[in-house]
């Protein structure tokens, strides 16, 4: 296998879920619009200059590292804070002329469990978010729409059950119920699936995708998980320290990265840092040196400083190296199984890290303590000079996180 011709399949099986025409093809109209946005607290500035289209029946999902300020974005377009400068609208709506409750917007928290009413039953909870709503409901409405949700989230059984004896997924789809059937044209989702366990969140991540392409409503979802990101979303928004880095389709933020955070954060990574500026500037490629030697890289954003990085990917990696550009031998020091594929920890003169590669499972994969052959191809090998859009990045805090 040459190094082209292996990706994880967890990748590929990411991809491959958002190859599909949506409704983002012909859209037309954004249904929030966000323009120069800032908001401070005290002297910390949170969100800086932020742009953003989300358009009419669009899956967006903002992704970022915790405290990078996902949930205050969220927070000023519900209307619950206030942007201190810039414009929000809503469907071609001032965002400022409107009260929370006129915004009209579906809100999903992270702590759903805490938004439930303890004493109300299910249906008791569904209920209560449409009788809220700015349209009156008769009763006979408001029992046909409770039944109507919790035939699509597969929750009919819990209907007189008070939320204490439901499991954690039950109360999810509860809140997701009672939030939907309000019938919004705009949900906003603040990272609702973090605190589910794993098989939980896999199977709520299906559900979410099915609801969206049912409902066709515009999902605007944050969340820290780069899986969730890539599974879920039509657009992704990369955002870093208050300031978005990228935006574009999950298979663009994955293989084109625009700086060297974005290549880090989404997906798994190995990070060398450069020794001076690159050389032998050719088009598209630089020769870079790095803590292992003198390496022919992909330009990503420019090729004049000496202080970017050159960032290979572990899936990028092959171990059959015939058809390969860079070969260098190391020492395998551990490996590990997932099922799929076999992880490897390799060291590598000059680099105090273990160097990571990821292949698919074979009969014959080295024993540790073993030398080990690996190697890739320039195009798989990405030079940055622009590491983020904010100063606050260094090459060494990419290598450490």
């Amino acid at each position: 296998m040459s190094c082209h011709d292996y990706c994880s399949e967890s990748t590929a099986e990411q991809i491959e879920l958002n190859a599909r025409p949506t409704q983002c093809d012909v859209m037309t109209t954004s249904a929030i619009s966000i323009e120069s946005v800032t908001k401070s607290f005290r002297e910390e500035t949170v969100l800086r200059d932020i742009e953003l289209e989300v358009e009419d029946g669009e899956f967006c999902v903002v992704l970022g590292p915790s405290g990078c300020g996902k949930s205050t974005l969220l927070k000023c377009i519900a209307g619950l804070i206030e942007s201190d400068d810039g414009r929000i609208s809503l469907d071609g709506r001032d965002a400022s002329e409107l009260s929370v409750q006129e915004r009209e917007l579906g809100y999903v928290f992270q702590e759903f469990e805490e938004t439930l009413f303890p004493h109300k039953t299910v249906a008791e909870n569904i209920a209560f978010g449409l009788e809220q709503g700015s349209r009156e409901r008769s009763t006979a409405e408001i029992e046909a729409t409770i039944d109507e949700m919790l035939e699509l989230l597969a929750i009919e059984e819990t209907k007189d059950d008070l939320p204490g004896a439901l499991s954690g997924g039950q109360q999810q789809r509860v809140e997701l119920a009672r939030q939907l059937s309000r019938e919004c044209s705009v949900m906003l989702f603040d990272d609702p699936l973090a605190d589910l366990d794993y098989k939980l969140q896999k199977r709520m991540e299906l559900e979410m995708r099915s609801l969206h392409s049912t409902l066709g409503s515009t999902f605007l979802y944050i969340t820290h998980n780069q899986d969730q990101a890539l599974k879920l979303a039509d657009k992704v928004v990369v955002m870093n320290h208050g300031m978005i880095e990228q935006i574009g389709s999950p298979e663009t933020v994955y293989h084109d990265p625009k700086t060297a955070f974005v290549c880090r954060f989404v997906g798994d990574s190995n990070v060398l840092m450069a020794d001076g500026a690159p050389t032998n500037v050719d088009g598209e490629t630089v020769d870079v040196e790095t803590e292992i030697g003198s390496i022919t890289a992909t330009a990503q954003n420019g090729s004049e400083k000496s202080t970017g990085v050159v960032i290979i990917r572990p899936e990028a990696v092959s171990l059959e190296t015939d058809d390969c550009d860079v070969t260098l031998t190391g020492t395998l020091e551990g490996r590990t199984y997932t099922g799929e594929t076999t992880e490897f920890a390799v060291s590598l003169d000059g680099l105090d890290r273990d160097f990571h590669v990821v292949v698919p499972n074979s009969p014959d994969t080295g024993t540790v303590g073993d030398p080990i052959v690996l190697g890739w191809n320039a195009d798989d090998a990405l030079y940055f000079d622009e590491l983020s859009v904010t100063d606050a990045v260094t090459a060494a805090e990419l290598i450490d996180n």
